[in-house]
């Protein structure tokens, strides 16, 4: 499926990718699906969208197999803000949602199953005045929730968890003084606990810690940081092992990759290469889905000229995935690891400055790549893209067409330079600008 303005421009909405029919009821003008996301069961979308108001967006479930008839789901809001934000419950349960449905301008946390749309739970505890939820994940069992906010004190941003069986609820460290916060957390994908950066040992410091559910709280994982160091960013390996993180941790101001071990905490590998005066490792980097190796976006070799790395863990082995193909102002902007961990899809002007297109790498013969579009016309841009659960497909977003149209496509990697456009007719000046597969 996918969000388009292709009936009315700028007026977004979903349709779907088989048939090109709108799934939401239609919206007037001014109105707009703002996110989406679809049922761990694929029967249906739940999305965010000011459909009944123009003003206020909301929370709505609609069926695959009745599109066009939605379902709200949100409790009534007594704020003018709306729905913030949502996660799918993965086992298919319901949704939870950030609104300030209770009281305006104070956005809090609510679960709503699926089986009772507008029978909501609140689920953060109580808040302090200008407290506020910043943001939730759901964990991968469905057991419980973990979010930031300001609950206790004011602009101190701390970490809790909701169990949802009970909605009993906890801090995830111990109390923070002011000026502390934690800035980012992602959850271990076993349910088994939560790694997050925050400047909980000294104020000026950003670091990473682990807390386990039920177990030890807040434990250091990164290694000691050069003065000035902090902490940028944190992935967690698929097998819930591990954590890559990307901190300015031997050099201030020079940011780079590093490997830790769970069981092995503050004991840390560079897994970049080394890195050219001005070099820095960006915000994109992706652990395979075996857990084995990273692949990653420089600067390595020549300032501001992004190539595409990666770095096995067992023994530690670093590859030029890019090889000697990216050169002059040429530079790799996206990268999505391929499910069967066998190589990468990455976005790339490597054919032509400025002509941004798709090609697939494979580890086993990083010295070549396959371009998967059909050949560009000059200054076209692929702009986003994802793979197929079993590894066969890629899907993205590009002007291929039309220079001024983004819109969407699938290709094959059996079939590269062969594309199939999966959007409906757009009307003029509509676009493609999200999308989602299951």
């Amino acid at each position: 499926m996918y969000r388009a303005d292709q009936s009315i421009d700028t007026v977004e909405e979903l349709f779907a990718v088989s048939s090109g029919a709108r799934l939401n009821p239609i919206l007037g003008a001014t109105k707009t699906v703002q996110a989406f996301a679809i049922t761990p069961d694929s029967s249906a979308v739940v999305y965010i969208a000011d459909q009944d108001s123009s003003i206020l967006p909301e929370l709505y479930r609609v069926s695959l197999a009745t599109p066009g008839i939605s379902i709200k789901l949100n409790g009534a809001l007594t704020g003018t803000t709306g729905v913030q934000a949502f996660k799918l419950i993965p086992d298919g349960s319901g949704v939870v949602y950030l609104a300030d449905q209770d009281t305006d301008g104070v956005n809090e946390l609510y679960r709503v199953l699926f089986s009772s749309p507008g029978t909501t739970a609140k689920l953060n505890g109580t808040l302090v005045t200008g407290g506020d939820v910043l943001d939730f994940d759901v964990a991968a069992n469905s057991a419980s929730v973990v979010y930031r906010a300001d609950q206790d004190t004011d602009t101190v941003i701390e970490l809790y968890q909701t169990v949802l069986s009970g909605l009993s609820r906890s801090k995830l460290h111990s109390a923070y003084t002011a000026g502390k916060s934690v800035s980012a957390f992602k959850l271990l994908p076993d349910s088994s606990g939560v790694v997050y950066v925050a400047n909980q040992t000294t104020n000026t410091v950003t670091e990473l810690y682990r807390t386990v559910f039920g177990g030890a709280q807040g434990t250091t994982i990164n290694h000691a940081l050069v003065a000035g160091g902090n902490i940028s960013d944190v992935v967690v390996s698929p097998d819930s092992a591990s954590v890559v993180y990307r901190a300015d941790q031997d050099t201030d101001g020079v940011i780079e990759l590093y490997r830790v071990a769970l069981s092995a905490p503050t004991v840390s590998v560079k897994v970049n290469g080394p890195l050219v005066s001005g070099g820095n490792v960006s915000s994109t980097y992706r652990i395979t889905q075996d857990s084995g190796s990273v692949v990653y976006i420089a600067d390595e070799s020549v300032d501001e000229r992004f190539e595409l790395y990666r770095t096995v863990f067992s023994p530690l082995a670093r590859t030029v995935l890019t090889g000697t193909r990216i050169i002059g102002s040429q530079d790799v902007y996206d990268v999505a690891v391929i499910p069967d961990s066998s190589g990468v899809v990455y976005i790339a002007d490597e054919t032509a400055a400025g002509t941004r297109e798709v090609f697939r790498v494979l580890f086993a013969s990083p010295t070549s790549s396959t371009k998967i579009n059909p050949a560009f016309a000059s200054g076209r841009q692929a702009q986003e893209l994802a793979v197929s659960s079993d590894s066969t497909t890629v899907y993205y977003r590009a002007n291929q067409t039309s220079a001024g149209v983004v819109e969407l496509y699938r290709a094959i990697f059996t079939a590269a330079g062969v594309s199939t456009t999966l959007n409906g007719s757009l009307g003029t000046g509509g676009n493609v600008t999200a999308f989602a597969f299951k």
